[in-house]
């Protein structure tokens, strides 16, 4: 058994990684949360720096006069005003601590309390909002890592004589006064806190977390190795042993080493209780087997016997069928003989017939319309025995769906008239000459349209579109849609409307003469060019019929092929 395959390995890195993900999460959390605290008591340092200068300079403003008054109460300027006292603690301060601390402001007097970029911008945010105590960031100055902590200061009473106005006055340090009055923003007292000394013990941190987690995973990873080779490994091996002497035959073998009191002595129990049933039923298995083999060569005989009978039956059917087809086509044609001389002779006595009475004309003209109806249904049949017998013949050429729409739409123009029904022809301009039968094209567009006029009433429209089906793959192909506002097909009937001798309307109940061939004769047509029909129907609304001819002749070919 390969390493990476197996349980063992599978579930040591499972917990492993489990292990690592925790432990990494906590370390995550762990270090969040230590730069949080390491903030907020850089923060609390700031704010206690912070507020003890700012109370020095309060203490100094306030004793300004005492300060600058000799012991006769003469008044003597000793240069000790809060800002150059709070510039003296920073400077002794930042000799000290390490810390840096200065008071600035945007217009400074000594030039060593000049804000840097960082404390310009801060400052502007702080004289923007007066509701903000402090504010505070990170920073990078010379390569090193700082904490920067600014607290707002405003200018006072105390502030006004050296401050105040008329600005451009010249006050008591030799300094012209700015003219700010009390509460105006006077600057910040800037604290920067380098963080070498968090950066190291983040780093300590990590290294410690990280030599931890592998720790944690080697001794777990040993302790589930150790685990999974006794509890599991070892009766798993033993039980593939046993399971591969059965295999080969030896059914007698059983699992009485494992000695582990859990799930795995329940499955070694099994295990012995499966290997005797299977001994018992190996036993008389040959019996079994001879008997089901006698059993089988029987069935196997009678399958043959049954076998011989449905061939021979297939052959009388197809030689039925094939008569079938051949007396259909001898009896259209004997019959299409007398009956095209019945309606010759129909046409001769309508045209010569002076001397004919009114009513006779009606006969002759009823006469003539029924050979017609039964020599269209006798050209059908015989149409379709052909099809079916095998001896139509394809005569392709390039042809003009234009030219063959129209003829068929002079053929039908006096049934539309008859009928007082509408007619229609929408031709796209794109439409191309295609590789097709002539009259068999003909024929469908005829079917289909004669159709449409049989089942749509008085005051309604046909209408025929013709268009370039785009979406056929992989060629396109020309599409013929022949639309009526008839009486309609139910969902029902679409299913069996192509089928041949099938029409809408039921035998005991007919309205509508025909033999029920022109559907099916025309989709058999249409697929011997390698197209597809179809209809789409509501009852009462209408129905439209449409089918599709590929444009080139190889796919014609190919389905012809592959039909083959």
């Amino acid at each position: 058994m390969k390493l990476k395959n197996s349980l063992s390995w599978r579930f040591m890195l499972s917990m492993a990684s489990i292990i690592v993900v925790m432990m990494t999460i906590n370390l995550l959390w762990n270090l969040n949360m230590s730069q949080r605290q390491a903030e907020a008591e850089m923060r609390e340092k700031a704010t206690v720096i912070a507020q003890q200068l700012i109370a020095a300079r309060s203490f100094i403003a306030v004793q300004q006069d005492a300060i600058n008054s000799d012991s006769n109460g003469n008044y003597e300027f000793k240069h000790l005003n809060p800002a150059a006292v709070g510039k003296g603690i920073g400077d002794i301060f930042n000799k000290a601590s390490g810390y840096k601390f200065k008071q600035t402001r945007p217009q400074v007097r000594d030039q060593e309390n000049k804000p840097d970029n960082f404390e310009v911008q801060l400052m502007k945010e702080l004289a923007a909002n007066r509701q903000m105590t402090e504010i505070y960031g990170y920073d990078s100055i010379d390569g090193i890592k700082v904490f920067r902590y600014l607290v707002p200061i405003y200018y006072d009473e105390s502030c006004m004589p050296c401050h105040g106005s008329p600005a451009g006055i010249q006050d008591v340090s030799g300094h012209l006064k700015e003219g700010h009055s009390p509460g105006d923003f006077s600057g910040a007292i800037s604290i920067v806190f380098p963080m070498t000394l968090f950066e190291q013990n983040m780093h300590d941190t990590i290294v410690t977390q990280v030599l931890f987690i592998v720790f944690i995973v080697l001794i777990t990873i040993g302790v589930i190795y150790l685990l999974m080779e006794h509890i599991v490994i070892n009766p798993i091996q033993t039980l593939t042993e046993k399971v591969v002497k059965i295999g080969h035959g030896e059914l007698s073998a059983q699992m009485n080493e494992i000695h582990t009191y859990d799930e795995m002595q329940s499955l070694a129990t099994e295990f012995n209780t499966m290997a005797d049933k299977l001994q018992q039923l190996y036993t008389g298995l040959e019996e079994k087997v001879s008997e089901r083999t006698r059993m089988l060569i029987k069935a196997n005989l009678q399958l043959a016997e049954q076998g011989k009978e449905l061939m021979a039956m297939n052959e009388k059917l197809s030689e039925a069928d094939r008569l079938k087809s051949e007396f259909l086509a001898v009896m259209s044609h004997e019959l299409r003989t007398p009956l095209t001389a019945i309606i010759a002779f129909a046409e001769i006595l309508l045209a010569e017939g002076e001397t004919l009475s009114a009513l006779q004309r009606d006969f002759l003209a009823d006469i003539l319309d029924s050979g017609h109806q039964l020599l269209s249904q006798i050209n059908d049949i015989l149409d379709m025995s052909k099809i079916e017998a095998g001896l139509v013949r394809m005569n392709y050429q390039e042809i003009d769906l234009r030219h063959i729409v129209g003829e068929v739409s002079r053929t039908i123009a006096p049934l539309l008239t008859r009928k007082q029904i509408g007619f229609t022809v929408h031709i796209e301009e794109d439409v191309p000459f295609i590789m097709a039968d002539t009259e068999k094209i003909r024929h469908v567009i005829g079917n289909l349209l004669s159709n449409a006029i049989k089942f749509t009433p008085p005051g309604k429209t046909i209408c025929l579109t013709v268009s370039i089906d785009k979406s056929a793959q992989p060629d396109p192909a020309v599409q013929v849609a022949v639309a009526d506002t008839g009486i309609g097909i139910s969902l029902e009937d679409q299913q069996y409307i192509f089928d041949k001798f099938r029409q809408v309307d039921h035998a005991e109940k007919r309205e509508y003469s025909g033999s029920g061939l022109g559907l099916a004769l025309a989709r058999n047509l249409v697929e011997l060019h390698g197209g597809t029909i179809a209809v789409n129907s509501v009852v009462g609304q209408g129905s439209v019929f449409t089918f599709t001819i590929p444009i080139h002749i190889r796919r014609v070919n190919e389905w012809q092929e592959k039909k083959s």
